[in-house]
């Protein structure tokens, strides 16, 4: 079996690693509106965090970003 799947992968399992695989049942896609509501609100949300941000200092807003991403990745380490 975790031959197979390393196959599938295309890469060597790490024993820390587990591997899930989940079945279900397609569906349509949401209605042209309802996909350009969703557009417009993310636009309107973002926009309004970097309204926020704007005074903010680039380096702050990446260690932000950072530690975000190392609270649920412990062993990230950003690449610059």
């Amino acid at each position: 079996m975790r031959n197979a799947v390393e196959a599938l992968l295309g890469r060597t399992l790490k024993d820390d690693e587990a591997v899930s695989v989940r079945a279900y049942q397609p569906h349509e896609a949401p209605p042209a509106e309802h996909r350009r509501n969703a557009v417009r609100g993310l636009r309107q949300y973002f926009a309004n965090i970097d309204r926020k941000a704007k005074d903010v200092p680039e380096d702050e807003l990446d260690e932000i970003v950072d530690e975000a991403i190392r609270s649920v990745r412990s062993g990230y380490r950003p690449v610059r």
